[in-house]
C-alpha cells in the first residue's frame, strides 16, 4: 500500500507546500465514471439547477470563469476508493500524528452539492481567478488539462497539471489559472477536506 500513498513536493527545498501524486489506475476508472455523470448534468436542460457556485464559476462575480461546475453525487463518493485514498494521504502527509478519522471530505448535508468535490468544465477564454479554499486541505485532480498550469501565487510556482495526476495543498494557499488559450475542453476536479476536533466513532 505504501506505493499508493506516495507524494512528492512540487518544489523540493522551497517553502511551497504543494504535493503531487499520480492517480492509481483503479481510482482513475472511478473518476472516469464521475466525469460521465458530470457531463450528463452539464448537458441536461436543467443543468443550472445542479451548478456548483463558487469563486471559479461564471455567475459569482458577474464575470465568466469556468463554463460549468457540478458536484459529484454522494453515492459515488461514498462507494469510492478515492475517498479512502485521499484521507490516508491527508493523514500521512498532514496528519501530524492524528488518526485518519479526524479528517473528512467537507459535506453539505441535505444540499444538492452533497460533498465538496466538484468537476470544472472550461473552454477557450475561461479562467479561474486568484482564490483559496475553505477547509484544512484542498486538492485538484487533472483529468483533461492540455498542460494548462495552476499557478501558486505566493510561491511564484506553477504546476503544468499532467493528466492523471493530483495536487494537494493547505486550503489557504492562493492559486489561479490564467485564461485558457487552447480551443479544447479542459476538465479538472477540486475538493476540500476538513479536520474535525475529536476522533468520533459512530
Amino acid at each position: 500500500m505504501e506505493d499508493l500513498l506516495h507524494m512528492r513536493k512540487l518544489a523540493p527545498g522551497t517553502a511551497c507546500p504543494v504535493m503531487v501524486t499520480k492517480i492509481p489506475k483503479q481510482i482513475q476508472k472511478e473518476i472516469d465514471g464521475w466525469i460521465n455523470e458530470s457531463k450528463k448534468f452539464k448537458n441536461h436542460p436543467l443543468a443550472a439547477l445542479k451548478a456548483h457556485e463558487n469563486a471559479g464559476y461564471l455567475t459569482m462575480d458577474g464575470e465568466k470563469h469556468n463554463s460549468y461546475q457540478c458536484s459529484i453525487s454522494p453515492y459515488l463518493v461514498e462507494s469510492s476508493f478515492w475517498m479512502a485514498w485521499v484521507l490516508r494521504l491527508t493523514t500521512k502527509y498532514w496528519g501530524a500524528g492524528k488518526g485518519n478519522r479526524q479528517f473528512q471530505l467537507r459535506m453539505w448535508r441535505g444540499h444538492f452539492d452533497g460533498y465538496d468535490i466538484w468537476t470544472n468544465f472550461a473552454y477557450k477564454g475561461d479562467d479561474n481567478p486568484q482564490h483559496n479554499h475553505a477547509g484544512f486541505l484542498s486538492g485538484v485532480i487533472y483529468y483533461k488539462n492540455h498542460g494548462h498550469p495552476t499557478i501558486f501565487d505566493e510561491y511564484g510556482l506553477a504546476y503544468e497539471g499532467l493528466d492523471g495526476t493530483m495536487v494537494m495543498f493547505p486550503s489557504s494557499t492562493l492559486h489561479h489559472v490564467a485564461p485558457q488559450t487552447a480551443d479544447k475542453e479542459r476538465i479538472t476536479l477540486a475538493f476540500n477536506i476538513i479536520e474535525i476536533e475529536n476522533d468520533v466513532r459512530t
